[in-house]
């Protein structure tokens, strides 16, 4: 896709569509690295990284997906976060599988909420996703971050998801 954009006019319509295409592979390269690193344990890069960028960068590529054409996406980010040390590509990961799961639990319809806060301490972020979706059955809640358990039907979710979301937060001294 690169090589095509190169070749392309600037104002083509579909030098966005191959541009996206270019950044998506990047992710997808980025995915595997992080599952590569989380089987072996080892440390990702870590830097100063804008949470809320995070965020927004991983909203970007699912606002214009067919699962949240009907979903109303609030956020309430503070402006005010200071920079938090971590892997920027890896936590964008972990806040698109979230994002992912609630539009699932949501069943395309509904209302997802994003908020960042400092935490009263004053030593912590806060990072909330909250959704009008059905919710986790009480019975599925010891279960959630057990590698390969999931709910969903057989071909639709390996139930690596959050095991692997889960890993990547206690990397960064999350909760």
């Amino acid at each position: 896709s690169n090589l095509l954009i190169e070749d392309m006019e600037d104002g083509d319509p579909k030098r966005e569509d191959l541009k996206r295409i270019a950044d998506e592979a990047t992710r997808c390269k980025e995915i595997v690295k992080s599952l590569l690193e989380f089987a072996r344990q080892t440390g990702p890069k870590m830097e100063p990284i804008d949470i809320n960028r995070a965020i927004n960068e991983g909203l970007f590529f699912l606002e214009n997906q067919a699962a949240f054409l009907n979903i109303e996406i609030i956020k309430k980010l503070d402006p005010t976060l200071p920079l938090i040390e971590g892997n920027s590509s890896q936590l964008k990961q972990v806040f698109m599988n979230i994002m992912v799961n609630a539009a699932e639990a949501m069943e395309g319809r509904g209302t997802l909420t994003v908020t960042t806060a400092m935490q009263p301490e004053k030593d912590s972020v806060l990072i909330e996703f909250s959704d009008t979706g059905k919710g986790i059955p009480p019975n599925y809640i010891s279960k959630i971050f057990d590698p390969f358990f999931t709910t969903k039907e057989i071909g639709k979710g390996t139930g690596l998801g959050l095991s692997v979301s889960y890993g990547v937060i206690e990397q960064h001294k999350g909760k």
